[in-house]
């Protein structure tokens, strides 16, 4: 049976986990980080279905150098055009993108790498194996405390690239193993591929 994997965010050279900057829809010469009512809208605020997003989008950054091919941002993710590419070569059909542009607050590219914005919608109902699973549970509301152990159901036949709406595990990108192979082939930098049983207790 195929094995599912968790990727996460590594730090590295140039791969910091948390981004400093702000998402725009358009750059604004005058107070670059101020944020503006342009920036918001349905392609923010709706949840696990297709939006149409800006034609391009801008992230104005206090960071000086950016290298990385994954990171999670905003309810989407900053991928690199390798890491968008190879989920292409796999036909994941369950997300939509636009350009987005790396800058400082002069409006200077910040990275060598061409990027995009990524939104994934269908996040996956109903796959978590309960009875398998070991999850801690609040005695007050009945909601998630801790996944200890988390089991899916159907491993084998899963997408090779999927998100589960669960809120503890919102912004887990999951993968087949025959993903995560082609990435490492890839080099790709500032991620970690994890057995998606420890998706809920690992930490970076």
């Amino acid at each position: 049976m195929e094995n599912n994997f968790a990727i996460f965010e590594k730090e590295d050279k140039f791969c910091p986990i948390l981004l400093e900057g702000i998402l725009r829809t358009e750059f604004f010469e005058k107070n670059p980080f101020e944020a503006r009512d342009s920036d918001v809208g349905e392609w923010r605020t709706t949840k696990n279905i297709m939006t149409d997003l800006p034609e391009e989008l801008w992230f104005v950054s206090k960071d000086r150098n950016y290298n990385f091919d994954l990171r999670w941002k905003r309810d989407g993710f900053f991928v690199s055009i390798e890491f968008l590419n190879l989920l292409n070569k796999f036909g994941i059909g369950n997300f939509h993108y636009t350009k987005l542009h790396m800058v400082n607050k002069h409006k200077e590219s910040i990275t060598s790498k061409e990027y995009f914005y990524v939104r994934f919608y269908n996040r996956l109902e109903d796959v978590i194996n309960m009875d398998r699973s070991n999850i801690e549970f609040y005695k007050q509301n009945g909601r998630m405390k801790k996944i200890w152990d988390l089991q899916l159901k159907n491993a084998n036949v899963l997408p090779d690239v999927f998100l589960l709406n669960n809120t503890k595990l919102l912004s887990i990108l999951m993968c087949s193993e025959k993903l995560k192979k082609e990435a490492e082939k890839l080099n790709l930098k500032g991620i970690i591929f994890v057995p998606s049983n420890e998706a809920g207790v690992y930490k970076p």
